[in-house]
């Protein structure tokens, strides 16, 4: 899904293992309020991309895309334009990047009303997690104009992108330049230069320029403006609900319980929930939490857990319930009959 791709290339560079990628844009999107956004244009393709939600463990980024001739961004309001609901956008979604774990951990699109899987391709994710970005110093900068001779020093002034704010080129800005070496993927960037552009005064805590070099062409991700206070109309990114999968299994210690679950769900509560008769009881149920892989998850429940709590001959159904998410429980389909 190409909609989230500068989404997905922004909040992964936030995941880069020097110091210096995390100082410069951790560090100005902490600074940065819920509202700021920036507009870029690429491959004929306009991209509104937004914060929000932000706090120390993740972010929440919303990208709206549009055709370049769809609109015309030199006599143009964006905050007015996404009130009036975009008209002309062929894209709209909203994605979750986890700070801690390094991931993107959901995308929902409101175009589709779906939840979007991004493959590692579509998001950069997977590739750009283990990127290290490193400052260009000075006398390796972009310059303008041909090179001097050989013996002629260089008095070339450097090149630097333009920087929009509320539909305005904003002057004097400097730049810190910070390039990475793509992965042997095997795809078009293996092995080549990507260079991102971040203006020194803070106007913007997202790059101001993208550029990708490959040995048969130059792509870039430019801004064409940037603001603050973007009009919200779709209030929250809509949450999964945990799902059960597979048939309990019986191990050593006890029983296991599988579950697919996104991956901001952290914590749950597990209850047995009694239906041999019309009114049902409810028993909560400790349990150890094992990661597997992707969004697999395991509850394992000792055994004398379960011989303590439930009764023989009686039918169950599991009960699962994210903490701080009790709207978004989810129920085993089939009840069993528990037999010491």
């Amino acid at each position: 899904m190409k909609s989230c791709l500068f989404a997905s290339i922004c909040g992964a560079v936030l995941f880069c293992h020097p110091i210096e990628a995390s100082t410069v844009l951790q560090e100005r999107l902490l600074k940065a309020k819920m509202g700021d956004y920036i507009v870029t244009e690429s491959n004929k393709m306009i991209s509104v991309l937004a914060i929000r939600s932000l706090t120390p463990k993740s972010i929440i980024l919303e990208e709206i895309n549009v055709p370049s001739q769809a609109v015309d961004p030199h006599s143009f309001s964006w905050p007015e334009w996404v009130r009036k609901h975009a008209h002309g956008h062929t894209s709209w979604s909203m994605l979750e990047i986890d700070f801690e774990n390094q991931q993107l951990i959901e995308c929902y699109s409101f175009s589709r009303s779906a939840w979007v899987e991004l493959s590692s391709q579509e998001s950069f994710i997977s590739t750009i997690l283990g990127l290290s970005l490193q400052p260009i110093p000075e006398n390796e900068l972009r310059r303008i104009g041909p090179e001097p001779l050989d013996g002629e020093s260089d008095t070339r002034k450097i090149w630097k992108p333009p920087l929009f704010q509320d539909g305005a080129q904003l002057n004097a800005i400097e730049f810190d330049v910070y390039q990475a070496i793509w992965p042997n993927d095997g795809s078009e960037l293996a092995d080549n230069s990507v260079f991102l552009y971040f203006d020194k005064n803070g106007c913007s805590p997202f790059p101001a320029w993208i550029q990708m070099t490959t040995t048969h062409a130059v792509a870039s991700i430019r801004m064409i403006d940037s603001g603050k206070n973007l009009p919200v109309l779709h209030r929250t990114l809509p949450r999964r609900v945990p799902e059960f999968i597979d048939v309990p299994q019986k191990i050593h210690s006890g029983l296991r319980l599988s579950l697919k679950s996104p991956r901001y769900y952290r914590h749950f509560e597990l209850f047995a929930v009694d239906v041999t008769s019309s009114e049902k009881e409810i028993f909560p149920i400790s349990h150890t939490l094992v990661c597997g892989e992707g969004e697999t998850l395991h509850l394992e429940i000792a055994q004398s857990e379960l011989n303590q709590t439930l009764q023989p001959n009686h039918r169950y159904t599991w009960l699962i319930v994210p903490n701080g998410h009790c709207e978004h429980y989810a129920e085993s389909s089939k009840p069993f009959l528990w037999k010491e």
